[in-house]
């Protein structure tokens, strides 16, 4: 169980299903919005936040805001 355990772990990292990723058409963000949520992306890492949960959390909490 132990060599199964080490074997799973092993293989997280290669078995990631990657899938494309087009920019919205027609949106154009400003570059004042594009640099802002760069720094505050930046400020979350830098306190800590986890990279990988941290832009579902980002969405959610901007729906917050609309």
């Amino acid at each position: 169980i132990n060599n199964l355990m080490k074997y799973d772990e092993l293989c997280e990292g290669y078995l990631t299903l990657k899938t494309r990723m087009f920019y919205p058409r027609n949106l154009e963000l400003s570059p004042e919005f594009i640099e802002a949520f760069k720094r505050e992306y930046s400020r979350l890492v830098e306190n800590g936040e986890n990279k990988k949960s941290i832009h579902p959390r980002l969405t959610k909490a901007l729906r917050f805001h609309m």
